[in-house]
């Protein structure tokens, strides 16, 4: 006869995941181990199962939580069910987000849910942000228009809007504007150094990859490559 699993409260689960996209700085779906001199950087799934089954390796180190990662574990359920009303009533619901829906309406959990679980921060910042972003692009870009022609060389004074990590590509996604005209390119960043920091202004040179739309508005954007900042 099989061992029942343990189980857990879900809020107390999705407050570890919070913490551990606290900690991360995001979400990781696998874990990185570099030279000694930097340290471990485990999976969000990962440190939700060692935080909660309390045998981590020795470079794993328990995580303390704060107030606010139980906060927006709670908020983060009412956004998310808030949000997809409609496409919950419609039974519209993509296989991810009915998963993730599912998952987080139930009062307790197992380990086997850990995964789901740990990208739900992931989920709840992007929407919101994706949400706040629309309404700012649209307000203030409006005018945006496509830069040069495709293959040319293009540099400026890059103003970075948003970067963050797209693990497919194990590279960030650095989303912006010059003069007006929005930009987007992937960059691989040294782990061990800052990333940029969004809101500031720095000069790059690139090359026009292609001419496209962004993800979140359709209006023009362009995509570059090649690109070296400062």
């Amino acid at each position: 006869m099989s061992k029942a699993k343990k189980e857990f409260l879900t809020h107390e689960v999705l407050a570890v995941a919070f913490a551990c996209h606290r900690i991360n700085d995001g979400y990781y779906k696998d874990t990185r181990r570099f030279s000694e001199d930097t340290p471990t950087l485990f999976s969000n799934k990962e440190m939700v199962n060692f935080q909660l089954s309390e045998n981590g390796p020795d470079d794993f180190f328990p995580i303390t939580l704060t107030e606010q990662d139980f906060t927006n574990a709670k908020q983060s359920v009412d956004w998310l069910h808030k949000d997809n009303a409609l496409a919950i009533i419609a039974g519209s619901l993509n296989d991810f987000m009915e998963n993730v829906i599912t998952t987080i309406s139930r009062t307790t959990s197992t380990s086997s849910s850990f995964g789901i679980l740990s990208v739900v921060p992931k989920v709840y910042f992007d929407a919101v942000k994706k949400k706040t972003t629309k309404k700012e692009l649209k307000t203030n870009f409006s005018e945006s228009k496509m830069i040069s022609t495709i293959g040319s060389k293009i540099e400026g004074n890059f103003t970075l809007q948003e970067i963050k990590f797209v693990d497919r590509f194990s590279c960030h996604v650095l989303n912006g504007h010059i003069e007006g005209n929005l930009v987007s390119f992937f960059k691989s960043f040294d782990q061990t150094n800052e990333l940029p920091l969004e809101g500031s202004t720095f000069k790059i040179k690139g090359k026009v990859k292609r001419h496209s739309e962004n993800y979140i508005t359709k209006l023009p954007e362009t995509v570059i490559n090649y690109v070296k900042m400062g």
